[in-house]
């Protein structure tokens, strides 16, 4: 996540929101395609979509982490 490093914390937290609204979306997405009785969804689809909830946690934890360092050092 090098290319956030050099974000200011403004940009970081918009970036956060982003990716937290981004998280809400693919979530519900999840949640109404796996709620779907009459569809039969291979275990590729569920790996997919876990894989892509696993990736934009990883940058929303990378985010916060970068936010907090930021606010600590008083940038």
């Amino acid at each position: 996540m090098l290319a956030y490093e050099n974000l200011s914390t403004d940009e970081l937290r918009k970036k956060l929101t982003e990716q937290e609204d981004l998280l809400e979306e693919v979530t519900e997405e999840r949640d109404i395609v796996v709620g779907q009785r009459n569809i039969h969804l291979p275990g590729s689809t569920l790996g997919k979509y876990q894989a892509e909830l696993d990736r934009i946690q990883q940058k929303i934890d990378t985010l916060k982490e970068l936010i907090k360092k930021q606010e600590n050092s008083g940038k």
